[in-house]
């Protein structure tokens, strides 16, 4: 009767999860136990599928959301290129960040720090999905493009920011409770973190335009002189100078500004 009750007393383990609302459900809300059966090796094929499907929808949607302001071309278009720009930063980024991490003494497989990359990405496009409403309710209200244009970086890079607090959360929890990630990795895993999101910066950059222009026919691509932070800075000019639409991009205006000097000379 004593074993009885004794066996009775000690809660059977939970079983891993096997269906999408529960990795949902603990990628949002009980990332322990998402974080303790990637350090388990538990699962990891369905939550990669997981992860992946999840990254490729919800981007897709928030794209389609930020090019909707230039018509449903370019929505299709967006949302094709934000899907794009996640997994092809990983791309290049992961197999440098993967091969340090071994370097350094981590004992984590590489399906199990490609899983964790992965599920701290899903999440970010999960936050993505999130503010939709917020984006459509600006579109509707006539927000003009340079407004939407800064609202969808900051929005972007807020969500990114998200992702790699959670992937720092998963390997602080693989180093402190499981023992099989070094601690001096974690600072690596910082300054990769910063490289991923420089990366993808440039290839945004590469891939604009995500939100189009009215103005403009449709291109799958413009290839404009300067860079990404340029464009940052004169849209905050153009958004305080009260502009509603890029009638001509930077690089068009300083050309221009170029060839009148030129003419004016004797």
């Amino acid at each position: 009767m004593r074993a009885e009750s004794a066996s009775e007393a000690v809660p059977a383990p939970a079983p891993a999860a096997t269906g999408y609302s529960q990795f949902l459900a603990q990628l949002l809300s009980d990332r322990e136990r998402f974080f303790t059966e990637v350090a388990e090796g538990v699962g990891l094929k369905q939550k990669l599928v997981y992860s992946s499907l999840t990254l490729a929808g919800l981007c897709a949607l928030y794209g389609a959301a930020a090019g909707a302001y230039a018509g449903p071309i370019q929505s299709l278009s967006a949302a094709i290129k934000l899907p794009t720009l996640f997994f092809g930063t990983l791309a290049i980024c992961f197999p440098g960040f993967y091969v340090i991490q071994v370097f350094v003494g981590s004992r984590l497989r590489f399906a199990q720090v490609l899983t964790l990359v992965l599920g701290a990405l899903a999440l970010t496009a999960v936050l993505l999905a999130a503010i939709v409403p917020v984006t459509a309710f600006f579109l509707l209200t006539g927000a003009n493009y340079y407004f939407l244009e800064l609202l969808h970086v900051v929005i972007v890079l807020g969500a990114g920011l998200a992702g790699m607090a959670v992937l720092h959360e998963g390997l602080s929890f693989a180093c402190e409770k499981r023992g099989v990630y070094p601690r001096k990795a974690m600072t690596i895993m910082k300054v990769w973190a910063v490289l991923f999101a420089f990366v993808g910066v440039q290839m945004a950059w590469n891939l604009r335009p995500f939100v189009g222009d009215r103005g403009q026919p449709f291109q799958i691509f413009r290839h404009y002189e300067g860079n990404f932070y340029t464009a940052i800075v004169y849209s905050l000019r153009q958004l305080a100078e009260g502009g509603s639409k890029p009638a001509k991009d930077v690089d068009t205006q300083l050309r221009e500004r170029l060839d009148s000097l030129s003419t004016d000379r004797p």
